[in-house]
């Protein structure tokens, strides 16, 4: 089995490691998902945040996109780069933290002031045609509402993975979700037909699971249309009522078809087939990180 010690980056891997900013796109798996693999979210929180650390001591940058709760995955990261600060690079330049419209609005002066020292908030703004006022928070409740934070989050996915050189896929929520499509979901659409280094990592489940479905050429409940109309019935209004023009309508069997031809190969990683599947499967914390450096250090 590959341990982190003996995939560790060196040197030349290490300096290429550090010019990479990698994307992490965590949220938490089902509670029955977890029990069903002998899995809890503090096992979960804790491969986040081991593979977090390897990769700022590797001296890689990271990119999340979520909210700045004090017990969520930000300020975990935030936490991380106080411990991994690099003399030559200002802290708040390694870790950026990507805010759609309207999660911002919650950010006072005070939260402002405490974060501008390990991280750069890049807050992306609503598109200019939806034509709201950005002061005002908008709740995502009604089809309308949620046509707006469909855009929003749109937006500031496309931003981050413009905006980064590969992503890690861990865990994820099918339902529940405020935009588009699942969150992962869209994020390694982006990611994959972008032809980004991408990492899924399976073993705790969740979106990530379903998108390794989708990679295999499965097509799993949480990437069908019918699945979310009858989960969501704001989002079934949202489909039947409200436009994403000039953004693309809402297409699960394009995302899906779209995964199915990437395959393993698609993901482009720098793993072989063999070693991808192991990632798609293993619980095993140490494996996962091994394996997700091993290929950061191929394409780097």
């Amino acid at each position: 089995m590959l341990t982190p010690e003996s995939s560790r980056p060196n040197d030349q891997n290490a300096l290429a490691l550090s010019r990479l900013r990698i994307g992490i796109s965590i949220s938490e798996s089902p509670d029955d998902e977890l029990a069903a693999r002998g899995l809890s979210h503090t096992q979960l929180d804790g491969a986040f945040v081991e593979i977090a650390r390897q990769l700022l001591a590797a001296g890689a940058s990271l990119a999340y996109g979520g909210d700045h709760r004090v017990a969520g995955f930000s300020q975990t990261l935030f936490d991380l780069l106080r411990t991994y600060d690099l003399p030559d690079t200002p802290n708040a330049e390694r870790i950026r933290n990507y805010l759609a419209w309207p999660l911002y609005l919650s950010l006072d002066t005070a939260d402002r002031e405490a974060l501008k020292a390990v991280a750069q908030i890049i807050e992306v703004p609503p598109p200019d045609d939806l034509g709201i006022d950005a002061r005002t928070f908008i709740a995502p409740d009604t089809a309308a509402g949620r046509r707006v934070w469909s855009r929003c989050l749109t937006a500031m996915r496309r931003r981050m993975n413009d905006e980064t050189d590969a992503r890690i896929f861990l865990g994820g929520r099918v339902t529940g979700f405020k935009g588009k499509y699942p969150g992962l979901v869209e994020e390694a659409h982006l990611a994959i037909t972008a032809g980004k280094p991408v990492y899924l990592l399976g073993g705790f489940g969740g979106c990530t699971a379903a998108i390794i479905e989708a990679i295999r050429g499965s097509t799993p409940p949480g990437l069908t249309v019918e699945h979310h109309r009858q989960s969501d019935p704001v989002y079934a209004e949202l489909l039947d009522t409200q436009s994403l023009a000039p953004d693309s309508p809402v297409d699960y069997q394009a995302i899906a078809n779209d995964l199915h031809r990437a395959g393993v190969r698609g993901l482009n990683n720098g793993l072989s087939d063999d070693d991808n599947q192991r990632l798609f499967e293993t619980c095993n914390l140490d494996e996962m990180v091994a394996l997700v450096v091993k290929g950061l250090g191929s394409t780097a």
